[in-house]
């Protein structure tokens, strides 16, 4: 609809009958009133709405209704706004063929309802619809209308949406050759059985088709003539087969076969074009009515196209709108979604051992021909999706090209699983591995040489913290590190390299094992007194001591005194602090501040803002430190009749309140919002003052 010319259309007004009209009528929720008009040449229904208002009306909306299409404009404002909202909900009203409720809306005269309905018939006939039948209100009309109308662009939508799946799904072409005897070979290799009767005196192998004479000491093959000593045959007993030695369950033809239906799902790859098509089958293979001959059936089940910029994913399914199975975009399923084998894979079998074919296509520098030969051997769990899932990876990290060429195949093990999503942001898409990794040539030749050529995530974080830290790696230094158990602690090799400034990894791995200390944590936590407390940390009597458990011991309780001192004196220096603070506040500041009940002051003493936090339950006596080193200022707010009982403690930091908590960290109330309002007002005037006189 051309919503230019539309709007360009006079606006209804408000003829003196609707005024009459409201005062006649009561509980009326509008006033309808229609006309047919020519917009671009299209016959064009206008229903215009006005809505009371007092004693008078005013124009509410009105819709524009037309062969194909309709749309509302509001005219309760005066730039125009459109609406797409069917007739029944912008009025506040429901119709359906069971029910529907009072639309309370007053036609402005019997012509505006002919209108409508004449209108509406019209086009009824012509679209051959019978959605309203005579007899029905205006407003039944209307709706059957617009319905007609969303159920045909609904249907266009889908249209379109199908055609563009069809359209893609052109790319699949006809299946390899081979693939139905990949299927029965390969597929299902490892679902056969040897089917026996000690009646009939017989087997059966269904892997290699040969059939034999059962004796009671073994199983005599017809066609060879040698005795095979395999024992008494036994339902669900594991054996080798006699002819094609490989290993196969014993079945007992008397046995019920009903469970005897298998599934398993294969994988093709595909090229075509610039594009790489991935295709998922599912088989299954029925030994119930004929074991000899099992019906082995396919069907397509999932489709995958990986394009240069995109990958677009489909599946066989039930299109939700026709109800018609066919191929649609993969939808969305709950989290008790608990499928089936029949609709998705437990596990795969790959049809493709060679990727030459992917050369000329975007996949053409993937490397899955060796992340197949090197890689996935080693993982722990595999997923049926593991084709996709690497294409995917590759997609979004093409740097794993470098990586697999140098032979980096534990590195992109680590970072392909799911517990490497977080290694990932280390490293970019550069031009070269030395780009890619963000480590220097030397780097990258340490490395090698101390891993063997295939490096772990780990070895790179300790080659880079070591530079970080301007310390020197050694090749064997590396091979202590990478094999330095963390502890539970996340890059614990820090603590390692933070000790080689004062010492060598030679001589701290030496003395480790000599002391027998088997947390080496309680080391390093000793390092860490000496360092805080000011220790020559050169000086070997002090990071070597002879018995480190008594060294141990004695150093903490130093530590613990050390510190005790050194707490005294921050509370000596923050107290001074506080009073040089109020000192510097005169007649003319802040906190002369009254008002509603409120005034609001320093805290006199470093033990008032523990005593704070303990009684309001929230964290203010953790925050000693930040206000010595000047980083915030802390305020109580009090009640005038209790001066001394702790109501609000307000943080002001950087020219603004950064919070202000009451008990158990409450928000301010209404009285306290506003006292704090004004004190942040003054306290800016107060600051802009003091910067004034300094400057």
């Amino acid at each position: 609809m051309d919503k230019r010319a539309l709007s360009a259309t006079p606006r209804p007004k408000v003829k003196k009958q609707y005024r009459e009209l409201r005062k006649m009528v009561s509980g009326m929720k509008g006033i309808v009133a229609a006309e047919r008009i020519e917009i671009n040449g299209e016959d064009t229904l206008v229903i215009n709405c006005f809505k009371p208002k007092g004693k008078t009306v005013i124009p509410w909306f009105r819709t524009f209704c037309q062969e194909a299409e309709y749309i509302t404009q509001d005219l309760t404002e005066k730039k125009t706004k459109w609406r797409t909202a069917a007739f029944d909900y912008i009025v506040g009203f429901y119709i359906s063929d069971e029910y529907r409720t009072k639309s309370n809306l007053v036609l402005a005269s019997p012509q505006d309802g002919d209108t409508i309905i004449g209108f509406m018939k019209e086009w009824r006939e012509r679209n051959h619809t019978n959605r309203c039948d005579a007899g029905y209100e205006f407003e039944d009309y209307i709706d059957s209308y617009q319905a007609d109308i969303r159920d045909r662009k609904l249907a266009e939508k889908h249209r379109k949406i199908c055609e563009k799946i069809d359209k893609r799904m052109e790319l699949f072409g006809e299946l390899p050759e081979d693939y139905q005897q990949f299927v029965e070979k390969t597929v299902f290799d490892d679902y056969n059985y040897f089917f026996y009767s000690k009646k009939a005196k017989r087997a059966y192998c269904t892997r290699c088709g040969h059939e034999y004479e059962i004796r009671k000491d073994g199983v005599y093959h017809r066609k060879i003539a040698v005795w095979n000593n395999i024992g008494h045959l036994k339902h669900n007993t594991d054996y080798i087969c006699p002819h094609c030695s490989k290993p196969i369950t014993a079945k007992s033809e008397g046995y019920g076969r009903g469970g005897l239906l298998e599934v398993n799902w294969s994988v093709l790859i595909q090229p075509s074009g610039n594009n790489v098509l991935v295709r998922y089958f599912c088989h299954s293979k029925d030994f119930r009515n004929d074991f000899r001959h099992p019906k082995i059936e396919s069907r397509e089940m999932f489709r995958t196209i990986h394009t240069s910029t995109s990958v677009e994913d489909y599946e066989w399914e039930t299109y939700t709108y026709s109800q018609e199975v066919r191929w649609c975009y993969p939808r969305g399923h709950g989290w008790g979604w608990n499928p089936s084998e029949f609709q998705v894979p437990r596990q795969t079998v790959l049809y493709n051992t060679d990727f030459g074919f992917l050369k000329g296509t975007c996949m053409r520098y993937s490397c899955i021909e060796m992340f197949f030969e090197k890689i996935i051997q080693t993982m722990r769990h595999t997923s049926a999706w593991i084709v996709d899932n690497y294409f995917n990876f590759y997609h979004r990290y093409p740097f794993v090209e470098q990586m697999m060429k140098i032979g980096w195949y534990t590195l992109v093990k680590e970072l392909f699983e799911k517990d490497g999503e977080a290694e990932r942001e280390d490293f970019k898409n550069g031009r070269n591995i030395l780009e890619t990794c963000g480590i220097t040539r030397t780097q990258f030749l340490l490395l090698r040489e101390a891993t063997h050529g295939d490096p772990e995530a780990r070895d790179l974080r300790i080659v880079k913290h070591a530079e970080q830290r301007e310390i020197r790696l050694t090749v064997d230094d590396l091979k202590i590190l990478r094999l330095t158990h963390d502890e539970g602690h996340y890059d614990y090799f820090d603590k390692f390299l933070d000790a080689m400034k004062y010492t060598t990894l030679h001589k701290l791995k030496k003395y480790l094992e000599k002391q027998k200390i088997r947390h080496t944590q309680d080391y390093f936590d000793y390092i860490g007194w000496l360092l805080e407390m000011g220790y020559d940390m050169r000086n070997e009597f002090n990071i070597y001591p002879r018995n480190f458990v008594d060294k141990h011991d004695e150093m903490a309780k130093a530590y613990q005194k050390f510190k005790d001192k050194q707490h005294r004196e921050d509370i000596k220096k923050f107290n001074r602090l506080l009073k040089q603070m109020r000192k510097d506040l005169k007649e003319d500041n802040p906190l002369n501040l009254q008002l509603q009940g409120l005034f609001i002051r320093l805290p006199y003493q470093a033990a008032e803002l523990k005593t704070e936090g303990e009684i309001l339950h929230h964290c203010v006596g953790t925050y000693i430190d930040r206000v010595m080193k000047g980083e915030t200022a802390i305020f109580f707010v009090r009640r005038i009749e209790k001066p001394e009982e702790p109501f609000y403690t307000l943080e002001w930091k950087d020219h603004k309140i950064v919070q202000c908590r009451g008990s158990h960290n409450c928000d301010m109330t209404p009285e306290v919002k506003a006292f704090t309002t004004l004190f942040a007002e003054q306290m800016k005037t107060y600051e802009l003052k003091r910067e004034a006189v300094s400057a």
